[in-house]
């Protein structure tokens, strides 16, 4: 018999089944042997005529206890099956998903619990962990975007200055100290070095604006939103419109941590919409609603499918809205043209007495 048992379970084990695929096909397998042995014993001590009544009841017992063993199998699984579609879902990128506690069962629902929190503590580590890297990034970009504008900024504007006292300098030579061809040279000369020194500040200037703008810090959320519905139109070419339905008052007590995240996925949005979505007029809305503060980029490009692969900057954009405990949704429009991006951020507790304030 021993020998039995472990060659039924070597060969359970070769075959790449689910463990309630296994233990259905044991008990199938068991309801068999007994099925058989009734009939056995059923064949040697039953009469003749009662023989194929009682194959009939036996064979149809076996068919119901194999369901009702099915059943109560599937029943008692139904807990794990859960927890295994909560581990595909967080594979899938469905963070915020959480296994079912099953109070059927004491050790899956403690395994439940355990499961959940551990995912619990590994957001928690995610989210520090993001946090941190996201404030350093944006510290180091103030810090760089400081240094352009202080270091090369007043070195491009001193050689703008040098170049303006040669050119006056040069004005100022006799006719017999230069001749007409020289002249003419070394004035298209110094106006092509100014031009270029002119627009090197530029570029630096825009360059330091898009790695922090000041206006971020000086003004607030809803100026830095209308500087860069400006900005957008001028280096991308869109039409931005703008339905801000925050009070200043309101905007101005955000955390800095929610300016710069709703800030970046804002640009982050904007950007995407005109290189990759080649759109034209992009509509950004901000309300406060249900103890959340949303933003919606929509735009009418070209659309954005599901299935293609999320780049750095979509990625960076959910990790802003995950690490402050949010979502970001990006889905296209019904027609085919167009997509939305949508950010839910939790809004703090005495942000939200704030506002019950304001309204009472």
């Amino acid at each position: 018999m021993n020998k039995f048992f472990h060659f039924l379970t070597h060969w359970l084990k070769s075959w790449h089944l689910s463990l309630f695929e296994k233990v259905i096909l044991a008990n199938s397998f068991m309801l068999i042997g007994e099925a058989l042995a009734a009939l056995w014993v059923t064949s040697h001590q039953l009469e003749a005529h009662h023989y194929l009544i009682d194959t009939i009841f036996i064979l149809l017992a076996t068919l119901f206890t194999l369901f009702v063993n099915i059943f109560l199998l599937r029943a008692s699984f139904q807990p794990l099956f859960e927890l295994l579609n909560t581990i595909r879902a967080i594979e899938s990128g469905k963070m915020h998903q959480r296994a079912t506690i099953s109070t059927a069962s004491r050790e899956i629902g403690e395994l439940a619990r355990s499961f959940n929190r551990m995912l619990d503590r590994l957001e928690d580590v995610r989210r520090e962990q993001t946090q941190v890297i996201l404030q350093a990034q944006e510290n180091e970009r103030r810090r760089i975007g400081m240094e352009l504008h202080d270091e090369a900024g007043q070195n491009l504007t001193a050689l703008l200055i040098h170049a303006e006292v040669l050119h006056q300098h040069f004005h100022q030579l006799t006719t017999s100290e230069q001749t007409i061809q020289t002249k003419k040279e070394l004035t298209t000369e110094l106006q092509h070095l100014v031009h270029l020194t002119q627009l090197s500040l530029e570029n630096v200037r825009i360059l330091a604006q898009q790695l922090r703008p000041s206006v971020l810090d000086d003004l607030g959320l809803l100026a830095a939103l209308h500087w860069l519905g400006e900005d957008s139109g001028q280096r991308l070419l869109l039409q931005v419109e703008l339905d801000l339905q925050v009070h200043e008052s309101l905007a101005k007590r955000l955390s800095p941590a929610y300016e710069t995240a709703l800030f970046r996925i804002a640009q982050e949005s904007l950007t995407n919409a005109a290189r990759h979505a080649r759109s034209q007029t992009v509509f950004i809305s901000l309300y406060i609603q249900q103890q959340h503060i949303y933003l919606i980029i929509q735009d009418d490009g070209i659309g954005y499918q599901p299935s293609q692969k999320m780049g750095n900057g979509v990625l960076g954009m959910r990790e802003r809205a995950t690490s402050l405990g949010g979502t970001l949704t990006i889905t296209p429009h019904l027609e085919g043209l167009g997509t939305t991006v949508q950010a839910i951020l939790p809004l703090a507790p005495d942000f939200i007495a704030v506002i019950k304030d304001n309204k009472g």
